[in-house]
């Protein structure tokens, strides 16, 4: 495993590099499965995004059609996907479509969506009186939902899941209709972060391991820029406005009065990734 953590400044703004051994080689397994694909299913996660794309994307995906699925969307603010599409900046044939966390199904949608990236090669096929099969890699930061994604669509628990990033660690091929496969590979980041905004954003959303962070660093950092974004969102939660009295009014407390940190660390993090304190663009912050 190989990570850093170094303080940024005076507050509580953190320097975060995650880059496992296992992602470096998932990151060739993926350039080697591409080459035989007919197209890329990019799993974002609606919450960020643009945080979730890989700085290297055109050299990544070269010309593939790429469908972006804006995953947990009902995490997310109004308005997200108008402001994704309009960030992107691609010659690849693309389309952009939006899946909720926790509801099944929709598996026509995805086909649709599909077959219109594909027409021309779908057509060319059919004019040799060969039917298509379209070969789909299914790609994106960890803990963005791939897995579950693909479950949703078969309505099975074909793939493994976790509310933690890295449980799919091997690649899986899963039929979703007969003429569709789906590729559900490991997550990945990159192996620098040249933003540190973005790596803080995929940590807010669970997409680098608590494990290997200062989660009450992590906490602090969240809720100052969850009140840059909407102060009014984290006062109506929680009455109060900082980390302090937040853990006060919560009852995070040990002995003798002592604040107990680390659990109204835990707290606030679990409610921001929960969406009961509401939903921000954290893209917005970049």
């Amino acid at each position: 495993m190989c990570y850093a953590l170094g303080m940024e400044n005076s507050t509580s703004r953190f320097n975060i590099n995650w880059f496992p051994g296992h992602m470096a080689q998932t990151l060739k397994m993926i350039d080697v499965e591409l080459k035989n694909c007919d197209a890329i299913i990019y799993v974002v996660d609606a919450r960020c995004p643009q945080s979730c794309i890989n700085p290297q994307f055109d050299d990544f995906v070269g010309r593939k059609p790429v469908l972006f699925v804006l995953n947990k969307i009902d995490l997310a603010p109004a308005g997200i996907k108008e402001k994704f599409i309009k960030s992107l900046q691609l010659k690849t044939p693309h389309d952009v479509i939006t899946r909720n966390s926790v509801k099944s199904g929709g598996t026509q949608a995805v086909v649709n969506a599909l077959q219109k990236l594909l027409a021309d090669r779908i057509k060319a096929k059919l004019a040799h009186g060969i039917t298509k099969t379209l070969r789909v890699a299914v790609i994106g930061v960890t803990n963005c939902g791939k897995s579950t994604f693909i479950n949703n669509m078969t309505n099975k628990g074909k793939t493994q899941t976790g509310n933690r990033p890295g449980v799919t660690r091997t690649k899986q091929w899963v039929s979703i209709t007969d003429n569709l496969w789906l590729l559900d590979t490991p997550g990945t980041l990159w192996p620098s972060f040249t933003n540190q905004q973005v790596a803080r954003n995929l940590a807010y959303v669970g997409s680098i391991k608590d494990d290997i962070l200062d989660t009450v660093a992590l906490s602090q950092s969240l809720l100052a820029d969850l009140n840059k974004l909407q102060p009014e969102a984290v006062l109506s939660r929680f009455g109060v406005t900082t980390f302090e009295e937040i853990a006060k009014k919560r009852g995070c407390l040990l002995r003798g009065g002592v604040l107990d940190i680390r659990r109204a660390a835990k707290l606030i993090l679990t409610e921001y990734r929960e969406g009961k304190i509401g939903k921000f663009n954290l893209d917005e912050l970049l």
